[in-house]
Parts: structure tokens; C-alpha cells; sequence
């Protein structure tokens, strides 16, 4: 049954999914509940080390079978699904909400995740056609934040125009400087899909355009990617807002 989590609708529907990893197991623990910690067989140690929970050994070809990466783990974690939160039972009136504009890839999205986590970012709101925060990928690339950061799974449209006096920012190349321009809180800031930026409908939504600029007087890249555009944009939030 585990060998299936591989798949987002299958997660959804058994309401578990997998933390790979010593580490990601360690950092993860304590905000789940552990439906089974699977343990190579030789690992006597991490064993003992997870007693208190139900843990299940197995021979490395099995551990193969489940894993959804090259490198064999040592141990990982079947977790079940939190609750999922929707957005009538939230508070956007203060402090940052960061929102996701169908931004694929579950890496970018996890460490996008523990970006969040590091600046305070009140919540995240991942938008319809985004990855899946429970991905072995995002989870693993989230460093413990998956289960550090509030996660609102949902349309962004409802939200922004049932919330009218909330600001909506969003990088744009045709936007203000980041820099020099000011910012307030409460705010939504929305980040778009790796290769084609904002939605046409979540950028005719934004009120503040606003531009992270190369600072290089050679040729550069095109644009950064989301996840270090985001860094960049929150970081500039909190520094502007709580200092």
C-alpha cells in the first residue's frame, strides 16, 4: 500500500504520505502523527531511536519498492494527512500571506515552504495547479517546515476579492522597485509558475507591481528563480515592516 504514495491522488485518498530520510524524519516527528517508521533492517541504532513509535524493518530491496528517490534512505516515515485548513477559517487581516500561483515543481515549492518558515510568514496559501506540499520532494525540500508553516490549500481569487483593502503584490517586469517602493502589512504577495510568471486573472488582481532588479551592468539571466524571488520578497517585507 505505501509503494503507492508515489501519487498525489492516491495520498489524498489513503490520507498519508512519506518523509524520506533521517533527517527529514527527524525534523518532521514531532508535527505529524506516524501512521509507521520503515527502518533497514541493519539500522540497529535509528531503531532504538524511533521506539516509541511503530516501526516496521525491512530488507533493502523493499525499502527500494517504497523509495521515491535514487539514494536508498535509511529510514522513512508514513505520516498521515493533517486536516486540511480552508481559507473561511482564516484571519488574512494581519501580517503576510504568501500565495502560490501554480508553481510545479515540488522542490521549488518546499523550499519555498521553508523560506516562509524562516521569515515568518504568517501563512501560505498554495493555489489550485500548484505541486502537492505533501510530495516526498517538497516535503524533503521543506527542511521540517511542512509541518512549521500554515497551509491553506485552495482557489486564490476567492480569497484576494473577499478581501478588498488587502493589498495584492506581485514581480512583474513592468513593476516598481522593490526597493524603494513602500510596504505595508497586511499584505498579499503572490509568486507565479516557474516559466510563465502570474495567471492572466491573479495578475489583473494585483495592486502593487512590483520589480526585483539586477543590480549587474553585464548580461544576466532573464529572470530568478521563484523560490529566490520569493526569498528576496519576503526578506525585503519583514525588514521594511518589523524594523
Amino acid at each position: 500500500m505505501y509503494s503507492r504514495l508515489s501519487s498525489r491522488k492516491q495520498r489524498e485518498k489513503l490520507c498519508l504520505f512519506i518523509a524520506e530520510g533521517d533527517k527529514c524524519v527527524a525534523d518532521t516527528i514531532h508535527f505529524f502523527s506516524a501512521e509507521a517508521i520503515i527502518v533497514l533492517e541493519k539500522e540497529q541504532g535509528t531503531i532504538e531511536r524511533y521506539k516509541d513509535y511503530p516501526v516496521y524493518t525491512v530488507s533493502e530491496q523493499e525499502m527500494r519498492s517504497l523509495s521515491q528517490f535514487q539514494s536508498l534512505p535509511d529510514i522513512m516515515a508514513i505520516y498521515r494527512l493533517p486536516e486540511r485548513r480552508e481559507n473561511e477559517d482564516t484571519d488574512f487581516s494581519s501580517g503576510l500571506t504568501l500565495m502560490l500561483d501554480a508553481v510545479q515543481d515540488p522542490g521549488n515549492l518546499g523550499t519555498i515552504l521553508r523560506i516562509a518558515s524562516w521569515f515568518g510568514v504568517a501563512r501560505v496559501v498554495i493555489g489550485t495547479g500548484c505541486a502537492d506540499p505533501y510530495n516526498p520532494k517538497a516535503v524533503q525540500s521543506s527542511m521540517g517546515a511542512i509541518g512549521m508553516v500554515r497551509i491553506i490549500q485552495g482557489d486564490l481569487l476567492p480569497i484576494i476579492e473577499s478581501h478588498p483593502d488587502i493589498p495584492v503584490c506581485g514581480t512583474l517586469l513592468d513593476g516598481t522597485d522593490i526597493y524603494t517602493t513602500p510596504l505595508t502589512l497586511p499584505a498579499f504577495v503572490v509568486m507565479g509558475n516557474e516559466g510563465n510568471g502570474l495567471s492572466e486573472e491573479i495578475r489583473n488582481k494585483v495592486t502593487l507591481p512590483l520589480l526585483i532588479p539586477s543590480f549587474s551592468e553585464k548580461p544576466h539571466a532573464e529572470s530568478l528563480n521563484v523560490a529566490a524571488a520569493t526569498a528576496i520578497t519576503v526578506s525585503e517585507f519583514m525588514r521594511r515592516t518589523l524594523y
